[in-house]
């Protein structure tokens, strides 16, 4: 062994053992400890209180058995005008003047407050909302993205103001805009349009903000603008995640357009609101199945849609 090898094996022996860590993750571990005990606190949760309370639980879902489907099923409970057929009433032909105004209003009032008419509102609420929303996200993406926002100004102001609006939760838009077009699936709409605005417009400047700045520096070094730029280089990198982030706030919107029901926004969720209120649980049991029906089959084929567009 030459001597410069005896020295470095002298060094090693006698180094110091690196510093226990164990005190400092003993530390930690309190910190979170008490922490979480003072988030269990502040929530007021008494395991104690949930033991005693299991015979009323038992006693409401023994309330909700079983499901009452008949106000579905059966046709009076549908208020079809007498003067219409259903032909009339369900294809769009031509009518006399006071036969259409009848199937207008059973259109737009008395369908909606039907189970299956409720489901398809609550349906036609996210899909509309989702689209709205897409429409201003889009552009504004751009503008919240720091590598294609045209100023710093710009894109701190721009972040500002979607943080600000995304703080405000869609059932708080909602008591908004029912105060402002009143009731049904109007105010709803627009409440999980400027909700998932400020969401899908964060996701998306996130995403412009991972693309490779590679085949952007190659599209400025040929002297492209700046619509070129979004054009061939940014939106093609970003599309994968333009329809993953729509689809996935698509199937969100669906739980949340049935919970704005619960404060008049139109929707299945107003039916359960009223079912719970007037005490008929077994009604509210089969909104409820069949509100799971609905985001189950809406998950499943979003799953699909979005493995063939990406």
């Amino acid at each position: 062994m030459s001597k410069t090898e005896e020295l470095k094996e002298d060094a090693y022996i006698k180094a110091p053992p690196p510093p226990s860590k164990i005190g400092k993750k003993l530390f930690n571990l309190f910190v979170a400890i008490l922490i979480l005990l003072w988030a269990f606190n502040g929530a007021k949760f008494d395991l104690k209180e949930l033991i005693n309370g299991w015979r009323p639980l038992v006693q409401t879902l023994e309330r909700m058995l079983p499901p009452d489907f008949h106000k579905m099923l059966k046709a009076e409970h549908y208020s079809i005008p007498k003067d219409l057929s259903v032909t009339e009433l369900l294809l769009p032909i031509p009518l006399e003047k006071d036969k259409e105004k009848q199937k207008r209003v059973w259109w737009n009032n008395q369908f909606p407050q039907t189970i299956i008419g409720a489901t398809i509102q609550t349906i036609q609420m996210a899909l509309a909302g989702t689209f709205i929303a897409l429409l201003f996200a889009f552009p504004i993406s751009f503008l919240a993205a720091r590598n294609t926002s045209p100023h710093p100004l710009i894109y701190k102001s721009i972040r500002v103001f979607l943080n600000l609006l995304r703080t405000v939760p869609d059932l708080a838009l909602g008591l908004i805009f029912v105060s402002a077009v009143g009731l049904g699936a109007f105010a709803g709409t627009l409440a999980l349009a400027v909700h998932t605005t400020t969401v899908l417009a964060k996701l998306l400047s996130e995403s412009i903000e991972n693309i490779d700045e590679g085949v952007v520096e190659a599209l400025k070094a040929t002297g492209a603008n700046y619509f070129q730029i979004l054009s061939f280089a940014v939106v093609p990198q970003m599309l994968p995640d333009l329809i993953s982030f729509t689809l996935y706030r698509f199937e969100t919107n669906i739980r949340a357009a049935a919970v704005l029901g619960l404060i008049g926004a139109g929707g299945i969720g107003y039916l359960l609101n009223n079912a719970f209120r007037t005490f008929d649980y077994q009604e509210a049991s089969a909104i409820v199945i069949i509100l799971i029906i609905l985001v189950i089959s809406v998950d499943s084929i979003s799953a699909k849609l979005r493995k063939l567009a990406i």
